[in-house]
C-alpha cells in the first residue's frame, strides 16, 4: 500500500519480490547465513526488506504497508529521506547495492588487486575474449559474492581500437542493470518491424514515432568513433590517434534488469522523451549484442515484471506489473510513459 509519495518504492518492491530466486533466498532463511551487520543502518534495510518479503508471501494480510522498511531507508539514505517523489530506477540501484553489501560472502573483503602493468596489459590483449572475461570476472568475485551477484550482475566488455595500427585496449566492468538510450532523430523512419525482432540497420525514428527495444540495444552497442579532441593516445603508436569504441555484453546475468533512459538534456533543461517503445513479453534475444565467447550460451529472456511511470518530469505515478509464471530465464524493465 502506498503512503505519501512512495509509489516509486512500492513498484520496485513488487518487482523484486516477484523475482523468484531472490524471494526464495529470503523465504528459506538463507540470507541470515550471509548477513553482515557491520553497518547497522544498512543492515536494518536488509532485515526490514526480509520482513516485507515474509509479510507479502505468507498471505496473512490483505495488504502490506512497509512503513518500517520506509523508515529504514530514510535512516540510511538522505536522498530518500523526505516525502518527495523519487526515481524508481535510482531507488532500485540503491536497494540492490545495499542488499549486496550486507549479504556479501566476501567478508572481510580482501584488498583490491593492483592495476596491470604495461607488460601485463599487452599480454592481456593477446588473450581471447573468454579468457579476458573470465580473468576479470574472477578478479571481481574475489571481493564480491552475494545473492545479488548470483542473480542480477553481468559484465560489459569495452574495447578501444586504434584506426591506424588496429592495436586494442580492452576493459571489463560489472553491471546490475542495462541502461539503454532511446534513439531519436529527425529522419523519416519507414520500417519499424515489431517488438520481436531488430529493425533494419541505419533506420532512426523521429521523436513521435514508436520504436522497438532492439533499436535501443543497437544504439547502446553502436560503434563510437573517437576523433578530434577525443582522439585516443595509442600505446603502440605513441601518439593520439582516431579510434573506435565498442560495447558488448561479455557475461549475461540470470535475471536481466533493463532501464530505458527517458530523460535527455537540452541546454540547462532536462526533458522526458515521449517515444513509445515496443517490448517483447517473450524471447528478447541478445544474440547480436554479446561477445563471441558467450554467443553459444542462452541469450534469450522473457519479461516477468515492469515498473512503469506515468506522467512528466515534475509529477506522475509509478505502477508495477508482475507475472507469477515460472519462466526459465527472465528480465524486468523500468518504463516511463508520457501523459498525452
Amino acid at each position: 500500500m502506498n503512503f505519501g509519495n512512495t509509489c516509486f518504492m512500492n513498484s520496485v518492491i513488487q518487482c523484486l519480490i516477484g523475482t523468484k530466486p531472490l524471494t526464495r533466498y529470503f523465504m528459506c532463511g538463507d540470507w541470515k547465513k550471509d548477513f553482515i551487520q557491520a553497518s547497522p543502518a544498512y543492515a536494518n534495510v536488509t532485515s526490514e526488506y526480509a520482513q516485507v518479503v515474509e509479510n507479502m508471501w505468507r498471505g496473512q494480510y490483505g495488504f502490506v504497508s512497509p512503513k518500517d522498511f520506509r523508515q529504514a531507508i530514510a535512516d540510511c539514505s538522505e536522498q530518500f529521506r523526505g516525502n518527495d517523489q523519487e526515481d524508481a530506477h535510482e531507488f532500485a540501484s540503491f536497494l540492490l547495492d545495499t542488499l549486496h553489501e550486507t549479504l556479501n560472502r566476501r567478508h572481510p573483503r580482501p584488498p583490491p588487486e593492483c592495476d596491470m602493468t604495461v607488460e601485463e596489459e599487452l599480454d592481456f590483449e593477446n588473450l581471447d575474449d573468454k579468457q579476458q572475461s573470465d580473468l576479470q570476472w574472477n578478479r571481481f568475485i574475489r571481493r564480491n559474492d552475494s545473492v545479488i551477484t548470483n542473480i542480477f550482475q553481468g559484465q560489459i566488455q569495452s574495447r578501444l581500437m586504434c584506426m591506424a595500427c588496429r592495436h586494442t585496449s580492452t576493459t571489463y566492468h560489472t553491471f546490475t542493470e542495462l541502461s539503454l538510450p532511446i534513439p531519436v532523430s529527425d529522419n523519416n523512419f519507414s520500417e519499424l518491424g515489431d517488438a520481436n525482432g531488430p529493425p533494419m540497420p541505419n533506420h532512426q525514428p523521429s521523436s513521435n514515432m514508436p520504436i522497438n527495444i532492439y533499436q535501443c540495444l543497437e544504439a547502446y552497442a553502436e560503434t563510437e568513433v573517437l576523433d578530434g579532441e577525443n582522439k585516443w593516445m595509442c600505446p603502440q603508436c605513441k601518439v593520439k590517434r582516431p579510434a573506435t569504441k565498442k560495447l558488448m555484453i561479455s557475461r549475461l546475468p540470470l535475471v536481466l534488469i533493463v532501464h530505458l533512459k527517458r530523460f535527455s538534456t537540452v541546454g540547462h533543461f532536462r526533458e522526458k522523451l515521449s517515444t513509445n517503445v515496443l517490448i517483447p513479453t517473450i524471447n528478447l534475444t541478445l544474440q547480436n549484442y554479446v561477445t563471441s565467447s558467450i554467443a553459444q550460451e542462452p541469450t534469450t529472456y522473457n519479461l516477468y515484471a515492469v515498473a512503469n511511470h506515468y506522467g512528466t518530469m515534475s509529477s506522475g505515478h509509478y505502477t508495477a506489473s508482475v507475472s507469477d509464471a515460472l519462466l526459465p530465464i527472465f528480465y524486468f524493465l523500468f518504463v516511463h510513459n508520457h501523459d498525452k
